[in-house]
């Protein structure tokens, strides 16, 4: 009985100082945070979106950090690369990835990946979003989103529409099944060839990036007929939005995420959140993303997650109705 009782001491006093061990830990932690350079791997290639963001951010995270914050260019195989680096780096809130939408497409359209998307990655905030443009050529007999379906609607198979990768794919998809249309399917391996044929009529209209569009719109030989979204982008305030439309159901964007390993502290996800929530207000900020298009979000990190799972559950909807499969 006795014997017991000590064993039982004994171990109530451990977890005890286990427990305190771990709150100094922490509160250490949290005060020598960070203490060096911090790294984000952009799994896409240099001059990009998501690099060039990136860069913009590291310059202005390493001032109100007080450390170094370097950018990492690990391209290939749809990003999958650069997030297996991020998925199996140590958590201790140096390594982070910077990712768009398309990371959430990858587990939808390959059969097996080097990484669990939502169980080896913990998401820190959506950084930035833009949303899509619809365009066609200047000379297309359309002038919005309403006039260019009732058009298709009126002849099949004589239009088409293309798309530059797989999430655009998606949304293309959702515009055909939602308003029945006939229309030939042109893929693309990239949106620069694609806003060339946009632009001359090859293809009739495409969703694109407002940052592959803008030459284009500004030059005259495109025309935008809608933006996806909730509410018109001040890239192109006179630009109605799908939903202005009576187009339900459109919001889609391109989403600029900053992703850590799991297993991250969340004193170091709360710390870079903060940091980033900071920077993108500022007004030198503001101008760079809104050249893009884009407006910064900042979301916390439990707003974030939440917002990664609902969306997947969106675009395996919509995977599925395409017929997308992994591969």
């Amino acid at each position: 009985m006795y014997t017991r009782l000590i064993k039982k001491y004994l171990l109530n006093l451990l977890m005890l100082i286990g427990l305190v061990s771990s709150l100094i830990s922490s509160q250490s932690f949290a005060q020598d945070f960070p203490n060096r350079a911090i790294k984000i791997i952009v799994p896409y290639g240099a001059g990009g979106g998501s690099d060039i963001l990136s860069r913009h951010l590291a310059d202005r995270l390493s001032k109100r950090l007080g450390q170094s914050v370097i950018v990492e260019n690990r391209p290939g195989a749809d990003g999958i690369i650069g997030t297996a680096a991020v998925a199996s780096a140590k958590p201790d809130g140096y390594t982070y990835l910077i990712a768009v939408d398309s990371h959430l497409l990858n587990p939808l359209l390959h059969k097996s990946l080097p990484y669990d998307t939502f169980k080896d990655l913990i998401g820190v905030t959506m950084v930035a979003r833009s949303p899509y443009v619809f365009v066609t050529s200047s000379e297309f007999p359309a002038k919005n989103m309403k006039e260019f379906v009732s058009q298709v609607r009126s002849n099949p198979k004589k239009f088409s529409i293309a798309n530059s990768e797989k999430y655009s794919l998606l949304v293309n998809q959702k515009l055909v099944d939602s308003e029945k249309l006939d229309a030939v399917h042109v893929p693309y391996k990239g949106s620069g060839p694609m806003m060339i044929d946009v632009a001359a009529g090859v293809v009739s209209m495409s969703p694109t990036s407002i940052l592959a569009a803008t030459p284009y719109l500004q030059s005259g030989r495109m025309k935008a007929i809608g933006v996806t979204g909730e509410e018109r982008t001040p890239a192109l305030p006179n630009v109605p939005t799908l939903k202005e439309q009576g187009f339900k159901d459109y919001d889609f964007y391109v989403s600029y995420g900053l992703y850590a390993p799991a297993g991250t502290p969340r004193t170091a996800l709360d710390t870079m959140q903060r940091a980033i929530k900071e920077v993108v207000q500022t007004p030198d900020m503001k101008a760079i993303l809104a050249e893009k298009g884009a407006v910064p979000v900042a979301s916390t990190v439990d707003e974030f997650n939440a917002h990664q799972k609902a969306y997947f559950l969106i675009l395996k909807v919509l995977a599925e109705k395409s017929n997308l499969k992994p591969e």
